[in-house]
């Protein structure tokens, strides 16, 4: 099966707050959950050709979020999960997580999504530890709690999702 590196973003405010992606997919993107098509998820995407994975999810929050003064901080987490991707079919999805700052306000930027992204992105939204500790939305990576609380955690450990 075909890998699909991507870089991610735990993307924070200066309120702790997390930035959430919630997307609407047409056809189940984790055979894993077949049952799944409406879920909030971090930030990202695909590490093109010859691309650094920081490199990458600057790119990518640019795109997506209008987002061009981001501090990319350490790695937080890799995740291996496979995906079924509109376009790109059935792959291993490699992907590393960044604990990122911001204080610019994000707005989706349907200029910058793929036609994918435009049709599956609904809308984003800020969340506090406490919020994705008793939600009961889906959230993606199912770990990203932890992930988060790695990110707040200035003396962590890498998190093998």
């Amino acid at each position: 099966m075909k890998q699909r590196n991507s870089a991610r973003a735990i993307l924070l405010n200066n309120r702790s707050q997390l930035l959430l992606i919630q997307h609407q997919d047409s056809i189940p993107v984790d055979p894993a959950q077949p049952d799944v098509l409406k879920y909030w998820a971090t930030p990202g995407g695909g590490i093109e050709a010859g691309e650094q994975p920081v490199d990458a999810l600057q790119r990518e929050l640019r795109e997506e979020l209008t987002l061009e003064n981001v501090t990319i901080g350490r790695q937080i987490g890799v995740r291996n999960v496979s995906l079924n991707l509109p376009g790109e079919g059935c792959v291993i999805s490699h992907e590393i997580y960044f604990v990122c700052y911001v204080s610019e306000r994000p707005e989706l930027n349907p200029a910058g999504l793929s036609e994918c992204e435009y049709g599956t992105f609904k809308e984003i939204r800020w969340w506090s530890l406490e919020e994705l500790h008793n939600t009961t939305e889906i959230l993606r990576p199912s770990a990203l709690t932890e992930l988060v609380e790695n990110a707040l955690c200035v003396d962590s450990e890498l998190v093998l999702l």
